[in-house]
């Protein structure tokens, strides 16, 4: 879970509130030496390229753990680079460099290409592999392996000259889902699928942008019974980043400063040019959010949770808990993540300071400091393993009646509850062995 998703290393703490004057100070959230930034016309965006190889002395190559020999971009065999800087600019990319029947080769990893199309000879010629049997062969082999070089690839941001397509009103809600948005024939269906139908309520949110940078989000949550729970959270907000793409497609990075404490991050996508309909991210299935005319919960009123929960001496995991990973596997593994958990039995993910998905959350058995969770994720994108599409031979393929479910998981709660561990958040060695990630509490 973890190595999936973006690594950024920015701090979680909130900044002041600039009262709708010019963007706030943040962290800056770059990391390592910055080897160029490039425009890549085909994806109309500009990358930034970083080394980040001096924060590693071991990491994992294929199975085994091998040691970090740091070597500049600028100082690797000339012929080489471009190639490195092409994959590089593709995905994260490591370079390793070995022997192989008494010469020296790299062996060049990145997430966009297969490992077996990655082996080089020092003049840039590819060593081509006609068969897996054969690679699998080279990689018993090689001796003297060692990384050269880790590449981490950062989009530069930019809001400069951006259409105002974001401000208004927004609404999303546990019913209505697109399904196929952006797919292979883009058709963006829309269907009406309730979302978590065994939970005793449904969540709608109200996001209103305005023009002066400020605005609000207002989450409605009503039970089965008609009763209705509501939450305002006025904010201030700066556009981050805004990206434009073939056909209709826009997007843009937003911050949202909130009046109660919380600074997050989020991304809105559109293709239809924010007109009736965003999305969070590419994903084929999501619950996205709707263009109205008008706030349908304008007349209801709510105080704010976007900020610190306290500690609850019922619930020991409600609170804010962020935890660090420096994970040495052949994925890159550097990151903050911060889950909140409030007492409404609501809360949020994040990644660095940005936005990872929101989700309610059930607390099913306690024994001690251990806790069974439920936790049901939305506001975001839905996969396979979300009840909404099936694998077929090699296919996929959306379910025509899909049972939206949560995700079981074990969290533990100790040292006077200021510590907090959850199934699956673990630290990945060189050698592959895992320890848990520890989050601690935060308290301001």
């Amino acid at each position: 879970m973890l190595l999936a998703l973006t690594l950024l290393l920015a701090g979680c703490d909130p900044v002041d509130n600039p009262g709708g004057g010019g963007e706030p100070v943040l962290p800056d959230e770059s990391y390592g030496v910055e080897i160029g930034t490039f425009y890549v016309e085909n994806r109309n965006m500009t990358l930034r390229l970083m080394d980040i190889t001096s924060l590693y002395q071991e990491v994992g190559y294929i199975s085994w753990a091998v040691p970090v020999n740091h070597v500049p971009y600028q100082n690797l065999p000339e012929a080489l680079r471009e190639t490195v800087k092409g994959h590089a600019l593709g995905a994260p990319t490591q370079v390793y460099q070995m022997k192989w029947h008494g010469e020296t080769v790299y062996h060049l990893i990145c997430g966009v290409y297969d490992d077996i199309t990655g082996v080089y000879k020092p003049s840039g010629e590819r060593i081509v592999f006609s068969t897996m049997g054969e690679y699998l062969q080279f990689l018993q082999e090689v001796s003297d392996v060692k990384c050269l070089l880790l590449i981490s690839t950062e989009v530069v941001k930019s809001a400069e000259g951006a259409p105002k397509l974001l401000e208004g009103t927004w609404q999303s809600d546990w019913l209505h889902l697109h399904h196929d948005i952006g797919g292979v024939n883009g058709s963006g269906i829309d269907d009406q699928v309730e979302l978590y139908a065994e939970l005793p309520f449904s969540i709608s949110e109200v996001s209103h942008f305005k023009q002066d940078g400020t605005g609000y989000l207002r989450t409605v949550k009503t039970l089965k019974n008609g009763k209705e729970e509501v939450a305002y959270d006025p904010f201030n907000y700066w556009l981050t980043n805004y990206q434009s793409g073939p056909g209709a497609y826009k997007g843009y990075d937003y911050l949202c400063v909130f009046a109660a404490g919380d600074t997050i991050e989020f991304t809105a996508r559109s293709w239809d040019e924010f007109n009736k309909v965003f999305d969070r991210a590419f994903t084929f299935v999501t619950y996205p959010w709707y263009k109205q005319k008008s706030d349908p919960f304008s007349s209801k009123k709510g105080d704010p949770k976007y900020g610190i929960p306290e500690k609850d001496k019922k619930s020991p995991i409600v609170g804010r808990w962020t935890g660090f990973t420096k994970s040495a596997a052949s994925s890159f593994g550097i990151g903050s993540y911060t889950w909140v958990f409030r007492g409404d039995g609501t809360g949020y993910l994040l990644s660095g300071r940005r936005f990872c998905y929101s989700f309610a959350y059930t607390v099913d058995g306690q024994n001690g400091s251990d806790l069974q969770l439920t936790l049901y994720k939305y506001d975001t994108g839905f996969y396979i393993e979300d009840g909404f599409w099936k694998e077929g031979d090699m296919t996929y393929s959306y379910v025509p009646q899909p049972t939206p479910k949560g995700k079981k998981m074990q969290a533990k709660v100790y040292d006077d509850d200021s510590c907090l561990e959850i199934q699956g958040w673990t630290s990945i060695a060189a050698d592959f062995s895992t320890t848990p990630i520890v989050f601690q509490r935060v308290s301001r």
